[in-house]
């Protein structure tokens, strides 16, 4: 912040102003005025709050949208703060760093969203896998989810780089490279699912295939019509549990609805946040509470992941293991 004299017909005016990027390549000034005198030092720590609440009001106009319901606005705020720390910290690692921690991110996700789904293998063997991937034949299945899963990611990161929008064409693609050569499951690779599908332990019945197509019309044109009008990380999760409950394929749907929900976060420029399989009791509390129809749950269990996440980013940030 920096106070400006401004002449006006010989007249000095004084303003409180700062500088603000509001954008990815947008800047804003945000200035109050001060009077047509200076004031004094022991007068700045008030004029700055009266600032800063114009600032926070203005980015809680811009990012609460109108069909929030879960997120409030401290929530939002503090989401904000994250999102802007988080591009400034990756924005200040060495290239080295940086390339380790989200190679890292990316291990940790594999492990993480095969093994909710029932994968036994730990972050050191899915490392392995990734490193060998091209030296030799991968036939097992666990070890070809953890390749399918990298193929998916390598799409995801060219589709975000040009901030392409989802659509049905997309989900299929991702899909197709889920299941690509999965023994018993590489027929529906791709296609939403011509079969029935249930959840053990769960009391949802899912809809009947037939109605899947125009189910998933209808979800995305539910995202469309919601992506500017409700909060990106509340709409990500709401996507995320609706796509669940909707189950549009033969397998694959939990890892499908994790990424799809990240892309959206991400396109929205919010940190890559992964739900650890020491969640997943939780984790599915709140995508069966999510099948009824009760969102609230997940969405803040998604807001959480994203809070701990970063600080745990901070923390290694700290001791500098990135390397």
């Amino acid at each position: 912040m920096a106070i400006k004299k401004r002449t006006i017909k010989g007249k000095p005016y004084y303003y409180l102003e700062r500088n603000l990027r509001v954008g990815d390549t947008e800047w804003k000034t945000f200035s109050i005025y001060l009077g047509s005198k200076k004031p004094h030092a022991k007068q700045l720590h008030t004029l700055e709050k009266r600032l800063g609440s114009k600032i926070n009001q203005y980015i809680l106009d811009k990012i609460l949208k109108t069909d929030t319901q879960f997120i409030d606005k401290e929530t939002a705020l503090l989401l904000e703060r994250i999102k802007t720390s988080h591009k400034k910290i990756l924005g200040a690692l060495d290239k080295t760093s940086r390339a380790n921690y989200l190679k890292r991110i990316r291990e940790t996700f594999i492990t993480n969203t095969n093994a909710i789904e029932g994968s036994r293998l730990t972050l050191e063997q899915t490392k392995k896998i990734l490193e060998l991937r091209d030296k030799y034949d991968v036939d097992d299945v666990e070890e070809l989810e953890v390749v399918n899963m990298e193929h998916c990611l390598e799409l995801y990161d060219e589709l975000l780089e040009k901030k392409i929008e989802l659509d049905e064409k997309i989900i299929l693609r991702f899909h197709l490279l889920l299941l690509k050569t999965i023994p018993k499951y590489e027929a529906y690779a791709g296609i939403w699912r011509p079969v029935k599908v249930y959840i053990r332990g769960s009391k949802y019945d899912f809809p009947h295939w037939k109605r899947v197509p125009k189910l998933m019309s209808n979800l995305l044109a539910w995202y469309q019509n919601n992506k500017n009008k409700t909060h990106p990380v509340e709409l990500a999760a709401k996507f995320h549990a609706k796509f669940v409950t909707i189950h549009p394929f033969a397998d694959g749907n939990g890892r499908m609805a994790r990424l799809l929900m990240n892309y959206i976060i991400q396109l929205n420029g919010f940190p890559f946040t992964d739900v650890s399989f020491s969640k997943r009791d939780e984790y599915f509390e709140t995508q069966e509470l999510a099948h009824f129809g009760n969102y609230k749950n997940f969405v803040l269990f998604l807001v959480q992941e994203i809070k701990a996440q970063f600080k745990d980013l901070k923390r290694k940030i700290k001791i500098q293991i990135f390397s």
